[in-house]
């Protein structure tokens, strides 16, 4: 799937080497300030060192489960067949969060603090995490 299919306008974004990185290789990538080595999401420049220093790198997209909710209604029709289903708030290992749909658990089973990680492999447009 190419970026052009997830949003047209995203290339503009500061966030398109993400989005190109995923939905080309399913590379997950954070923005990282190469001074002090603090990730960011999504871009922005670091606190303390500025925008200059600031680069895109691979991670292996895997964390903890800080917050969840589950879905009984499919707010937008793509999800319709998937109902229930788990929306979370993953605080990534490098530090930044991320808002990502839960697969591959039932909703009943999913607890905040579990480990968890991208699916790959699968072709999705977006990241989507799985138990480890």
């Amino acid at each position: 799937m190419s970026i052009d299919t997830i949003a047209p306008l995203i290339k503009a974004d500061p966030d398109a080497p993400f989005w190109e990185a995923w939905t080309s290789d399913q590379r997950f990538l954070l923005h990282r300030c190469g001074i002090c080595g603090r990730h960011d999401w999504p871009a922005t420049c670091c606190q303390t060192h500025g925008m200059s220093a600031m680069e895109w790198v691979d991670t292996p997209g895997a964390g903890v489960i800080d917050t969840f909710t589950i879905f009984h209604r499919a707010y937008i029709k793509e999800l319709a067949s998937e109902v229930p289903y788990t929306v979370a708030v993953v605080r990534l290992d490098e530090g930044p969060y991320f808002h990502t749909r839960l697969v591959g658990i039932a909703p009943d089973a999913v607890k905040s603090g579990m480990r968890v990680c991208i699916r790959t492999g699968a072709g999705d447009a977006f990241p989507l995490f799985v138990p480890e």
